[in-house]
């Protein structure tokens, strides 16, 4: 039985982390020996809680504080992780790391020349001075990396080490849920779903909220209530915006909405954005920026837009048009379920197998299969479109 050593810093319930979720599940179901090192949550479970045939290995890292509090936690707990891993070490193993957070992880696997695999969705960190460092030392010691867009591979370069492409996926569980009331509730508001930071949008959703105040607009962030409220407490909310922190069921906010916003910073639209792909589950139409790993679900005009967070003028007339124009409505929403189909779980769980069971991307007999049906994606089919006239 083939051993592997999983490691993922924060275990909330972030975009990156449900798709990690998702890779676990694959490997321990192929009846791999999978080793998890992650903290402990608090009062919400993350992603990760309780995945069958998972051994466990716990770590103490918070996110929450000052940010020198945060810089001696996370130093603190690549330490820790650096010991668990060398302990859990054993002779053909593998160490496969989410995020270029937990850097320990990549140096205790390279002291053991074990293979290490890191699979990553987006370059921002919470500490944007550990970047720089953070990607060297993947660059440097990662054998085989994942990434889950097109674009952020266009982005970084990692000479030495096989590089894959894997789209992010959802659960059957959702997608079943989707399907079944995706066309249930009032469909009335306009969502968007972002982490605490400046460079997701925040100011910009506040504008906007402002610039419509006969629409309702709701705001889930993936942080705690607290430290949700202690960022908004000196702005000027708007009294159609509803902001929540970190949610166990999206399925009421996506059947509330009517459409789904992502209005992210230019260095911080690197990410797949899971968020996205859940909304057009339900058959929402989308706004992403122009440029980034979102846009690889939307063909502007067709399933939704890509438009930049900083016109905002500019997304709300196409949120009004949305919302008042119900043919095109009704089109944009079969187009993004239509899309948001092909991003199928097998699909995803056969690839991540695919690199730890076989040692290569795609075995043989599904190259053909999966080359052709990724034409099929929104930004794929444009880039193909593109190509052709030249």
């Amino acid at each position: 039985m083939k051993k592997i050593i999983a490691v993922h810093l924060q275990n909330d319930r972030s975009g990156n982390t449900l798709v990690f979720r998702q890779s676990l599940e694959a490997l321990a179901e192929k009846e791999m020996e999978v080793h998890l090192i992650t903290n402990r949550t608090g009062e919400m479970p993350g992603f990760l809680t309780g995945i069958p045939g998972v051994q466990y290995h716990y770590i103490n890292y918070s996110e929450r504080g000052n940010k020198w509090r945060l810089f001696f936690s996370f130093l603190l707990a690549q330490v820790l992780i650096f010991r668990k891993v060398l302990s859990l070490y054993e002779p053909e193993a593998k160490v496969y790391i989410n995020t270029l957070l937990p850097f320990g992880a990549a140096w205790a696997g390279r002291l053991k020349n074990a293979p290490i695999t890191y699979h990553i969705h987006e370059m921002t960190v919470p500490l944007p001075f550990l970047r720089a460092p953070l990607y060297e030392t993947a660059k440097r010691l990662a054998t085989h990396v994942v990434f889950g867009s097109r674009y952020l591979q266009s982005l970084m370069s990692f000479p030495k080490a096989e590089k894959h492409v894997i789209h992010s996926c959802l659960p059957q569980s959702f997608v079943h849920e989707a399907v079944l009331h995706s066309n249930h509730g009032s469909r009335k508001t306009v969502l968007m779903i972002a982490s605490l930071d400046e460079g997701s949008g925040l100011h910009e959703l506040l504008e906007l909220a402002t610039l419509m105040p006969a629409t309702k607009f709701e705001l889930v962030i993936n942080a705690h209530k607290k430290d949700v409220d202690a960022y908004f407490e000196n702005c000027q909310m708007p009294d159609n915006l509803m902001v929540y922190g970190t949610q166990l069921n999206l399925h009421p906010f996506y059947q509330r909405a009517a459409l789904v916003l992502n209005l992210s910073h230019v260095e911080y639209k690197d990410t797949f954005d899971i968020s996205i792909l859940q909304a057009m589950s339900y058959g929402r139409p989308v706004i992403v920026p122009l440029s980034g790993g979102a846009n690889e679900l939307v063909a502007h005009g067709w399933n939704g837009y890509r438009i930049s967070g900083n016109y905002i003028d500019k997304v709300r007339k196409h949120v009004e048009q949305l919302l008042q124009n119900k043919p095109l409505y009704a089109d944009m929403s079969c187009a993004a379920q239509l899309v948001a189909s092909q991003f199928k779980a097998d699909v995803f769980r056969q690839q991540v197998e695919d690199i730890f069971v076989e040692g290569n991307y795609f075995t043989t007999s599904r190259k053909k299969e999966q080359l052709a049906e990724v034409l099929l994606y929104p930004a794929a089919l444009q880039e193909y479109i593109d190509n052709a006239r030249n």
